[in-house]
């Protein structure tokens, strides 16, 4: 073999010898709000393998954050999920902290990638909360989507913030004798997630996440937000000129942003 062979040969043998690096998750904090779930396929990776207790995942943006700041109770509920960076605030936040770089997994990219996930593996998928109608309407297109996803919905209580005993009881009845692989509970922010932690010992599902208004945009009740805007981080303009009533949630949004400034200045 000449001289020029064998150093070619010698780099397709190194190419083949280097492995791709594994992105593990680093855990993080911002204004005091752990971040454990940083990387995509890692958060992926502990869904689809989860088995011993049921997973609690909470997508934090920046209105999580704020709310933790003046919520002791909500911040220490966090501590005891998987939590993923769901808003670009969070995610900017992360880069100009000097945290270190995160990937953003939002909680719509994470609902479509349970369903095909659940789909491919026949397993099965609750839907809990929203508005009247909204979960079955959201189940019906998700079908469309999925042929063969199972899934199952119950509208829950009409006010978790005052949730009968009985109330509870008939819900998380209703969900262990379905026994879903997943359980998605749309009873908005922060309320979706403290009811999951607190019925946890309760529940029979592997993973459980708030889902916010994402069975609206399933359901079609709300304009889905296109990605190239989500992209540009301007989600929270696109739902304020289509949901004026969300002004109040937007301005923490801001509060955040200043908040973070402020902490850069002072680092």
């Amino acid at each position: 073999m000449s001289r020029k062979n064998r150093k070619n040969s010698a780099k397709v043998g190194l190419k083949t010898q280097i492995k791709p690096t594994k992105k593990m998750d680093k855990s993080i904090e911002i204004l005091g709000v752990p971040l454990s779930g940083t990387q995509k396929s890692e958060v992926l990776r502990k869904i689809w393998l989860q088995r011993k207790e049921m997973l609690h995942v909470a997508t934090v943006n920046p209105e999580y954050v704020m709310e933790a700041r003046t919520d002791e109770g909500f911040r220490s509920m966090l501590t005891q999920c998987l939590t993923v960076v769901d808003g670009w605030g969070v995610y900017w936040a992360s880069m100009w902290l000097g945290r270190g770089k995160v990937e953003r997994v939002s909680g719509v990219e994470l609902v479509e990638e349970i369903l095909r996930h659940a789909e491919q593996k026949s397993e099965k998928v609750f839907l809990l909360g929203a508005r009247s109608g909204v979960a079955e309407r959201a189940a019906i297109e998700m079908r469309k989507i999925y042929p063969q996803l199972l899934v199952e919905w119950y509208e829950g209580a009409r006010s978790v913030r005052v949730e009968k005993n009985e109330e509870a009881s008939m819900t998380i009845a209703r969900i262990n004798a379905y026994e879903p692989g997943y359980l998605l509970v749309a009873y908005g922010s922060p309320y979706q997630d403290l009811w999951i932690e607190e019925n946890r010992p309760y529940l029979r599902a592997r993973v459980a996440m708030g889902v916010g208004g994402v069975l609206d945009e399933w359901a079609g009740v709300v304009a889905r937000c296109p990605r190239w805007i989500d992209r540009m981080g301007l989600k929270w303009l696109w739902r304020l000129v289509h949901e004026p009533w969300r002004y109040r949630r937007i301005l923490k949004v801001f509060q955040f942003g200043w908040l973070v400034m402020y902490h850069k200045l002072i680092d």
